[in-house]
């Protein structure tokens, strides 16, 4: 069950390569850890597509231990234009809202990001104030639910 990080240190696009994972932990009285892996990148930016996470161990009451979970890609839903869902290829999860005009969509979780560096972490993207990912460093994080 562990994945084992390579141990090339990643200091610039160069370094980068297509299946990189990023962990970002965030949260107020509780830790949420989010996982992404790079799906393509440009000179100066990295498309991330969010994956799930893997049940490690148990860490305390309402705690446990995981890891990214690479082959479990996410996706979110919305709501937009029956034209604009099929032109992008979207799968259509509900048409009864608004006489089918706009319809519930099932699409990736990917986003773009600008790629920084820096010299413990290495890849790091900026999601909010609250919510950095970095580059995954191969061992369980840690993941509390209080809230």
């Amino acid at each position: 069950m562990s994945q084992v990080l390579e141990a090339k240190k990643i200091e610039s696009m160069a370094d980068v390569e297509i299946g990189h994972i990023l962990s970002a932990s965030w949260g107020y009285d509780q830790t949420n850890i989010n996982y992404y892996k790079v799906i393509r990148k440009t000179a100066a930016m990295v498309e991330v597509r969010a994956i799930g996470q893997k049940y490690v161990e148990s860490a305390s009451y309402m705690s446990e231990y995981v890891m990214p979970d690479p082959d479990n890609e996410l996706f979110e839903t919305d709501y937009m234009k029956r034209s604009e869902a099929e032109a992008k290829g979207f799968q259509i999860v509900d048409d009864h809202w608004c006489e089918g005009e706009y319809v519930n969509v099932r699409f990736p979780a990917i986003s773009k990001h600008k790629a920084n560096f820096s010299e413990h972490n290495g890849l790091y993207i900026k999601f909010a104030s609250y919510k950095y990912a970095y580059s995954w460093d191969g061992k369980k994080d840690f993941q509390s639910h209080w809230a």
